[in-house]
């Protein structure tokens, strides 16, 4: 797989996860929640599945 399709699908995950990010925290919370570590999610949420399909998606573009 290329390093553009590798970047545009950990961008698209990024995204998706951010939107759920938003509608959980809010738009003025979403950030900070995102950089100190609750906007994971709970084991079974849709949180928690965007979060790990964007980290499974940044890791294969870092790993290129």
């Amino acid at each position: 797989m290329s390093k553009l399709r590798l970047l545009q699908d950990a961008t698209e995950a990024d995204r998706a996860w951010m939107a759920e990010v938003k509608s959980q925290f809010g738009d003025r919370e979403a950030g900070m929640a995102r950089f100190h570590g609750r906007a994971t999610g709970e084991p079974g949420t849709r949180l928690r599945e965007l979060y790990n399909e964007y980290v499974k998606t940044r890791d294969a573009y870092n790993a290129q």
